[in-house]
């Protein structure tokens, strides 16, 4: 079994800490520890899922023998822990974005294949039922939704404003970007979005298109992002000329409209393990089997391409090709 560090064990790395207490109950991992520049939060979260806390990776690292990190600290250090988490023989699962520019990303990816590491991104969506159902439903006939003409998605949340390390195309946008790839097999080309900051350093507010292609379809993303809406929505429709679909990708659940006397199908969707200890586990079981995880860093890099573009196009108030 394999030994595991979470590094930034804030809101979201304690989430992190939540699964690999339960993965550690059920005895798929042996154990976990806790990183956390702050001494008082590591302690806290150290009492809280009873394991070892440290202040520092090189202090982590002196004194465990580790097999793979979760990297839960801010963006901008996403770069410099995961080089050395690799460096240093850890296979790593790395929060998106995956590091704050892709030419970053490019590095990182060829260190973990220089070290025959994992590199993983934390794109825990691919996980959740809803998706896996419709990739499964393409898969087995890719005309299924007939032609599809648009995949329209709204990511919004009511958070209070407050200075981040990144906007909300690389916080947001950038799920339905990696979700239209996965699902559809397809690769994006072009690229336009309009930006509001509303006096903050980076963007609140977005919207805009992204064309896609695969070997059956063009496909046409148009999204919404923000963190100033009254509400909080995580919704997907794929429209097509037979089907229409409807995912809720904050309960992970799935309305499918029909042409068929208007039928709508909901189809009942087990969510008996949530979409992150899903891809905590996958990335426990890439380690221990050597087997390549549902998602690489690959495409953490895609995705980040995307998103570089998406902030170009904005700011030149042009459509881009995304190389």
């Amino acid at each position: 079994m394999v030994k595991i560090a979470i590094m930034g064990v804030g809101g979201w790395g304690e989430n992190h800490a939540k699964k690999l207490a339960q993965l550690r109950a059920e005895e798929l991992i042996e154990d976990f520890i806790a990183i956390d520049i702050d001494s008082r939060r590591a302690k806290y979260i150290s009492k809280l899922y009873r394991c070892k806390a440290y202040t520092t990776l090189d202090e982590a690292l002196r004194k465990e023998e580790l097999d793979g990190i979760i990297i839960a600290t801010p963006t901008p250090l996403h770069y410099q822990h995961t080089k050395k988490a690799l460096e240093n023989g850890l296979h790593v699962l790395v929060e998106k974005p995956m590091t704050t520019t892709s030419k970053e990303a490019l590095e990182l990816i060829e260190l973990a294949k220089q070290n025959n590491k994992i590199l993983m991104t934390g794109f825990l969506l691919r996980y959740s039922p809803a998706v896996q159902f419709v990739r499964e439903k393409l898969k087995q006939n890719p005309k299924y939704f007939g032609e599809i003409l648009m995949v329209s998605t709204r990511r919004v949340n009511p958070w209070k404003i407050r200075e981040w390390d990144v906007g909300v195309i690389k916080d947001l946008v950038i799920h339905d970007i990696d979700l239209v790839t996965y699902i559809f097999d397809a690769k994006p080309i072009r690229a336009y979005a309009y930006t509001e900051n509303l006096g903050h350093k980076f963007e609140v507010f977005t919207t805009g298109i992204i064309e896609y292609k695969n070997k059956w379809n063009k496909i046409i993303l148009a999204f919404e992002a923000s963190w100033v809406s009254p509400q909080k929505f995580r919704r997907w429709v794929i429209s097509g000329t037979e089907k229409e679909a409807k995912l809720d990708l904050l309960n992970h659940t799935i309305q499918i409209h029909t042409k068929k006397e208007t039928q709508i199908i909901s189809p009942m969707i087990s969510l008996r393990k949530d979409p992150l200890y899903l891809q905590d586990e996958n990335f426990i079981e890439a380690i221990g089997r050597k087997n390549k995880p549902l998602v690489t860093g690959l495409d953490g890099y895609n995705a980040l391409k995307v998103c570089e573009a998406l902030l170009r196009a904005s700011k030149n108030k042009i459509v881009l090709n995304v190389s």
